[in-house]
């Protein structure tokens, strides 16, 4: 099986290049970047160094791309579409397009209406980033597409089983709605806190020291700020994300309202209320204690 990845000398490309490769798949990465010779040299796998949203990339180059039996495409959301428009119709039968990105809806309904009936379709979202070991016990969803199924997805979806991977399906919309909370309201409460944190001057390092548990969320903060902000930015903007932004901020608000009138029984019943939607706190205190544990045997 040839799998070629479209954006595979990135991250997230280049960490599913080694995946199959290492799962007995030939693979090739295709990128624009200046580095892809030397990463596919890394990765042990051929590649094309060509920009195929480019003027320049003639159409003979659009169709070696293309004669592949898995052409997995790995580039930010904002050109997902464009890219899947520039293959999709050189698609050949019985082969499989499937992406990666963290956005659903649109990619799936472009790779419909740009391939023909019999080529594949597999839309999966790994929930994990590059910097992941390995993918057992990993989630990874998969979209489902009726009637756009076939060996190769099955194949693939094989592969996954046998590493260990957490499989999860869902439809394009329900995966586009959930991930507007569990992404969307996640990124945009942590960067709010660091963007907080800016504006207070605070040190962030000094403070580190005081609690593990601050320093546990601390670390998530981090975690976002350290990684490509086209990813985040790309995320909040491609996902319905206004009535969840409107939601957080009426919260904060009716929060802070309570705090700075010193109405101590609105602040209860605004914690209370919150704790009884929450569901078992009890599990979350004790699973937080085990890792505050062991962020404290590492000092």
């Amino acid at each position: 099986m040839l799998v070629t990845i479209i954006g595979g000398a990135g991250a997230m490309g280049g960490w599913f290049a080694k995946f199959f490769k290492q799962n007995g798949a030939d693979v090739r990465i295709v990128d624009r970047s200046a580095k892809t010779p030397e990463i596919a040299s890394s990765l042990g796998v051929d590649f094309m160094h060509v920009d195929i949203l480019s003027q320049h990339c003639p159409s003979d180059i659009t169709e070696d791309i293309t004669d592949t039996d898995v052409l997995i495409i790995s580039v930010p959301i904002n050109i997902t579409c464009n890219v899947i428009e520039a293959v999709g119709k050189r698609m050949k039968d019985g082969t499989l397009l499937m992406d990666l990105t963290s956005v659903k809806r649109e990619p799936v309904r472009k790779m419909l209406e740009c391939t023909k009936d019999n080529v594949e379709i597999l839309s999966i979202h790994p929930m994990f980033g590059p910097t992941a070991k390995s993918i057992r016990n990993q989630t990874v969803i998969f979209i489902e597409i009726s009637g756009r199924r076939g060996k190769l997805c099955d194949e693939i979806e094989n592969i996954f089983e046998r590493k260990g991977a957490r499989i999860v399906f869902m439809s394009a919309d329900e995966h586009d709605r959930t991930m507007a909370v569990i992404q969307g309201l996640s990124h945009f409460v942590l960067l709010s806190y660091g963007i907080t944190l800016q504006n207070l001057n605070f040190n962030v390092e000094h403070a580190r020291e005081m609690s593990p548990l601050y320093e546990i969320f601390t670390d998530f903060v981090g975690r976002i700020l350290h990684q490509d902000p086209e990813l985040y930015a790309n995320i909040q903007m491609n996902l319905d994300m206004k009535e969840i932004h409107e939601k957080f901020i009426a919260a904060a608000k009716m929060l802070s309202s309570s705090v700075l009138n010193r109405d101590e029984e609105k602040f209860k019943n605004i914690f209370l209320n919150a704790r009884k939607h929450f569901g078992n706190t009890e599990k979350a205190l004790k699973e937080s204690d085990e890792i505050i544990e062991i962020k404290l045997n590492k000092r």
